[in-house]
């Protein structure tokens, strides 16, 4: 593997924590705490420091070794099985935002056009990249962060005029159990995919720091944040609970002057790289951690990645009959599975500690 630089590293880390908003989290969380939604993303800010000091202790400490690796160093007997678990998990992971990101273009874009097909779409570049290996991802992932920074200063500043702060009103209504189910779906969502970076060692990063890391964290989350106030500010509750993705249906509020206006498709595309580039780091760890795990070469690797690639497709036909189905999997077995996966980092990273 050739080193990636700090500034590439970061964008990773951006895209992975933004993708999910749309679709998974933002629509589910603005059902539970409704005009409380703001709160619930200040709370998920501070909460997710939690799993972001697990996450940096691991990078920090152990410097030349994929997370895979790090698994098969601590746990010589039940290594082989916790790596099966990570595979499963973020196939998993995969599998759900790749659902989330062909049913996103089907009903906004493609209404027409079959769900296989969209996805086969999607699924030719994602098999690209994924032969191109880690270097090309992150020079792509640059590259968009720079647009999709641009867009996201655009759409502020093009809804700016539409914010009431009346239609936050009443402030805090939601219980405190409805918050912190609706945190804990933010964090599952937008914290976690932190740990798909894991796959990438810290000594193949020029110019790692922690500092860095924290700021983008806080830049991902933040943007988060203020998606969300200004998707009840500006749409209001009643609109954001009767769309499907509220936060797409704020782009067509965007109008800047007289010469730019509804400029949702375009503005939309921030998104759908997003999604793209969490599903392929998402697979790149899957690919990473099966040639760690089965000591299989990088033709072996390749041949894994199309076999994957393939399941994906196939399973994403029949992963979820209705919308209803969806959010009821995602605001439930969804999280608790992602959570699941933040106690065994924590294991990990005690595992580490106590080895020093």
């Amino acid at each position: 593997m050739k080193k990636i630089t700090s500034f590439e590293y970061n964008s990773l880390i951006f895209f992975v924590m933004r993708a999910s908003f749309i679709g998974l989290t933002l629509g589910n969380v603005i059902n539970i705490t409704k005009q409380d939604s703001w709160l619930t993303g200040i709370i998920s800010l501070v909460l997710g420091i939690i799993p972001l000091v697990i996450f940096i202790y691991l990078k920090k400490n152990v410097v030349d070794k994929t997370i895979a690796e790090i698994v098969l160093c601590l746990f010589k007997k039940s290594g082989l099985l916790i790596n099966i678990f990570l595979i499963l998990g973020v196939f998993l992971f995969a599998l759900v935002s790749f659902s989330d990101l062909t049913s996103f273009v089907h009903s906004q874009f493609l209404y027409k056009t079959d769900h296989f097909i969209i996805g086969i779409c999607f699924i030719v570049p994602i098999i690209y990249a994924l032969f191109k290996g880690i270097n090309a991802i992150s020079k792509t992932s640059l590259f968009s962060f720079f647009i999709v920074l641009f867009m996201i200063i655009m759409l502020i500043v093009g809804v700016f005029t539409g914010i009431d702060l009346d239609r936050l009103k009443p402030f805090f209504q939601a219980s405190s159990t409805s918050i912190m189910h609706a945190s804990a779906i933010i964090i599952s969502f937008n914290v976690m995919p932190l740990f798909l970076l894991t796959i990438i060692p810290t000594n193949k990063i020029l110019g790692f720091s922690i500092k860095k890391t924290v700021f983008f964290y806080f830049l991902a989350i933040l943007s988060l944040v203020n998606a969300i106030f200004l998707t009840i500010s500006v749409l209001g509750i009643d609109l954001s609970l009767l769309y499907q993705y509220p936060e797409f249906n704020l782009l067509k509020k965007f109008e800047v002057g007289n010469f730019i206006d509804r400029l949702s498709s375009l503005l939309s595309l921030e998104w759908i790289v997003a999604l793209l580039i969490q599903i392929i780091m998402s697979l790149y760890f899957v690919k990473e951690t099966i040639k760690v795990t089965f000591n299989f070469k990088e033709k072996t690797g390749n041949i894994v990645i199309i076999i994957t690639c393939l399941i994906l497709i196939l399973l994403n036909e029949k992963l979820f009959l209705t919308n209803a189905s969806a959010n009821a999997f995602y605001s439930g077995p969804m999280v608790f599975i992602m959570l699941s996966y933040l106690v065994l980092a924590f294991i990990i990273a005690l595992k580490v500690y106590l080895k020093e």
